[in-house]
């Protein structure tokens, strides 16, 4: 039994790390456009951006207004801010060229800012396939005041776009204000008959990778949320090949953009701590995502960044008329108080995964910020939640620890029953089970913690990943939580202190541990220490500063309950005879208790 337990654990191990592996390539691809393998669709051409309705019949499309190239138009920009960031807007195509984050640092200890869409080719919420409004296009700054920004251009001599923005100020710590831009846009029919639109998109802008990422886990994707379910896409599904294409559920060649026609309730670009939200008040029709080749800096490997764009079909503007396209823009950082404060679940944006884990880690970070309010220090609030989850746990755990002391203790006279009946295996299935209730063993007591905590810890490692409030924040010599606390390199080999001080602290808590186990399986507890190590060599130093702190945790339960005595002599009797009707011949107690009986009877003759 003891040996099932042991594999149990060690298969739980072994799913919960591949669990978070994978977890991120779980997500469903989204539906292919149709008539378009592999999700991939042609656009149809759109030669004109409106044309005339007629009482008789939809006239075909037309050509455009005029053949002659558009002079060039000089960029201008004109800028919006508040307390928490400044928007960049630009005269081409009337939209944001960027977002300057005032409270976030380029680089550690840099007087530079975090900017949004700053290697952007396209504006955000620039006009897409709506030819002489699009990002080429000049517009006229009709009002720019401080407090909103208008842009104006006209197609032609038929319609007037109109293109308003404006910013809150003194919006509060948790607040999704602080970082929206609320943008409407107002196409005004000049005719005396109905115009049609034609579909046309708003861009999301660029996301710019950050940090390097971990583990499998990409956090650089296009994603959106259509009022059911949530989907990413990250440059990997665009490059082709992989596992689900080596498995046959996806096509192995790569893939210029996908295009899907789904109503969506918002979509976003996003890194691993920032993220451009665009939520519309009006229903959409699509959306078109693809990867982009970032700028190559010097020494380092080419990187992928994502952008896309939302479709509209707003149909047609009745003569003398007007259409509004209306929404806001949240461009800020991943923080889940704010996103959580949105009103169409924005904050699926922080990736936590499956809905119990995501639970889990809205529950860790909220508790984490709540801790670090107290004490301003991240590195401190993380060791307070762990030690706070451990107390909470301690019951559990410790039952669990006394349990795996008496299995121990009856290793021997396990063995002992094994032998006695390893031809009738009915028997000694029974007779094990006695022995269990007899000495007070659950065997399957060292499972349930680890059942327990491996949900807490897959839950804290997804939140450490995502949340911006780590990002930069220091703690003795680690320098980001959110990143591990590499002090140099030798040989290549980056050299990061926690993880081998979780290693440490792991193989002294196994030497402590009692080992109810064969020799096979001891050696591989040994080896765990090891194995933990190599996966968590390349964690965020915050999570690993949690598991070494549970670690520490675990050593002072294990050695108070060492420190505890003993239930007393472990005792196997034959069927039907109890503890008080076992003769002496049926009785097998341990030569380790024989030995502390001997060495008790010295000390009382001394």
């Amino acid at each position: 039994m003891d040996k099932k337990n042991t594999t149990i654990g060690l298969l739980l191990l072994m799913a919960a790390f591949t669990l978070m592996v994978l977890m991120q390539q779980q997500q469903s691809p989204p539906r292919p456009a149709p008539d378009s393998p592999g999700g991939v669709s042609e656009p149809a051409e759109r030669p004109s951006a409106v044309e005339p309705v007629t009482p008789a019949a939809r006239p075909a499309e037309a050509a455009p207004a005029t053949d002659a190239a558009p002079e060039p138009v000089e960029e201008t920009f004109v800028y919006l801010e508040n307390e928490y960031f400044r928007a960049e807007f630009t005269n081409l195509g009337g939209a944001i060229r960027q977002v300057e984050l005032k409270r976030y640092e380029l680089t550690k200890g840099s007087e530079e800012r975090f900017v949004i869409n700053g290697q952007g080719d396209s504006p955000i919420l620039a006009l897409v396939d709506l030819p002489g409004a699009d990002k080429e296009s000049g517009f006229e700054l009709v009002q720019a005041d401080g407090s909103q920004v208008v842009f104006r251009a006209r197609i032609g001599e038929s319609l007037e776009i109109t293109r308003r923005y404006w910013v809150e100020s003194g919006a509060g710590r948790h607040d999704p204000a602080a970082y929206l831009i609320h943008h409407e846009t107002t196409f005004a029919n000049l005719t005396e008959q109905d115009l049609l639109l034609r579909e046309f998109g708003l861009d999301l802008g660029t996301a710019a990778p950050t940090e390097r990422q971990m583990l499998g886990i990409e956090h650089l994707n296009f994603n959106y949320f259509n009022g059911n379910k949530f989907r990413i896409l990250s440059p990997r599904r665009f490059s082709g090949g992989g596992f689900m294409s080596w498995i046959g559920l996806r096509s192995s060649a790569p893939v210029p953009y996908i295009e899907e026609r789904i109503s969506l309730q918002w979509a976003s670009v996003k890194n691993q701590f920032f993220t451009s939200i665009y939520t519309p008040n009006q229903e959409t029709v699509g959306f078109h995502a693809r990867a982009v080749d970032m700028p190559r800096i010097e020494g380092e490997r080419a990187a992928k960044g994502m952008t896309g764009k939302i479709l509209f079909d707003l149909r047609g503007v009745t003569a003398g008329e007007t259409e509004v396209l209306s929404g806001h823009l949240y461009a800020g950082p991943k923080e889940y108080r704010r996103l959580e404060a949105l009103d169409r679940e924005q904050d699926r944006v922080m990736q936590f995964g499956w809905a119990p884990i995501a639970f889990i880690s809205k529950l860790l970070l909220s508790f984490m910020v709540l801790l670090y309010s107290l004490i301003p220090n991240y590195g401190l609030a993380i060791i307070l939640m762990t030690v706070i989850i451990k107390l909470v746990l301690w019951p559990l755990t410790a039952q669990a620890a006394r349990s795996s002391k008496r299995m121990a203790k009856i290793r021997e006279p396990m063995q002992a029953l094994r032998e006695k009946y390893k031809e009738d295996p009915r028997k000694m299935q029974a007779e094990t089970m006695k022995l269990f209730r007899e000495n007070k063993v659950n065997p399957m007591g060292g499972c349930l913690p680890i059942l327990v905590q491996i949900p807490i810890f897959f839950a804290l490692f997804r939140m450490i990943m995502s949340a911006s409030e780590l990002r930069f924040s220091g703690f003795l010599w680690v320098q980001d939580l959110s990143a591990p606390d590499t002090i140099a390199y030798i040989a290549g080999l980056p050299i990061n202190i926690l993880p081998l001080l979780m290693g440490l602290s792991m193989f002294y808590q196994m030497r402590m541990m009692p080992m109810a186990m064969d020799p096979t399986q001891q050696k591989i507890f040994k080896f765990m220490p090891l194995i933990f190590l190599v996966f968590s060599y390349t964690f965020s130093s915050g999570l690993v500063l949690y598991w070494t702190v549970q670690n520490l945790m675990t050593i002072l339960q294990q050695w108070l309950t060492n420190r505890r005595q003993d239930d007393g002599p472990a005792i196997v009797t034959d069927s039907g005879k109890g503890k008080e009707g076992a003769k002496p011949d049926d009785v097998h107690v341990s030569p380790y208790i024989k030995k502390k009986k001997k060495k008790k009877k010295d000390g009382e003759g001394r």
